[in-house]
C-alpha cells in the first residue's frame, strides 16, 4: 500500500457513523470484524450482506473461534447487527 488512491477503490462511511465511532473505543478483534463488515457492505455499495465465517477469517487473519467471539461481542454491544438470529 505504497500509494493508495481513491480511484483504486474506497469505502464511503456516513459522517454520522464516523462521528459515533470517534467516541467509542472498540477492542482490536471486534474492530477487525466491524471493518470487514464495512468493507463487504459499504465497500460494495450494499446496505447488508451475508458474510461467511471463512470470509471474516480471510479478511482479518483471525482464527474461526476468535471471529465467532468478536462477532458475538459486536452483536451484543450493537456495533453490528445480524438479522438471522446468529449470536
Amino acid at each position: 500500500m505504497a500509494n493508495p488512491q481513491r480511484e483504486n477503490g474506497h469505502v464511503d462511511i456516513a459522517n454520522e457513523i464516523m462521528d459515533k465511532l470517534c467516541r467509542y473505543r472498540i477492542p482490536g478483534e471486534v474492530r477487525q470484524v466491524m471493518d470487514t463488515v464495512f468493507r463487504k457492505t459499504y465497500g460494495w455499495n450494499k446496505k447488508t450482506d451475508r458474510i461467511s465465517l471463512s470470509q471474516f477469517c480471510d479478511a482479518t487473519g483471525l482464527h474461526k473461534p476468535n471471529v465467532v467471539r468478536a462477532l458475538s461481542k459486536a452483536i451484543k454491544h450493537r456495533i453490528i447487527s445480524s438479522d438471522n438470529g446468529w449470536y
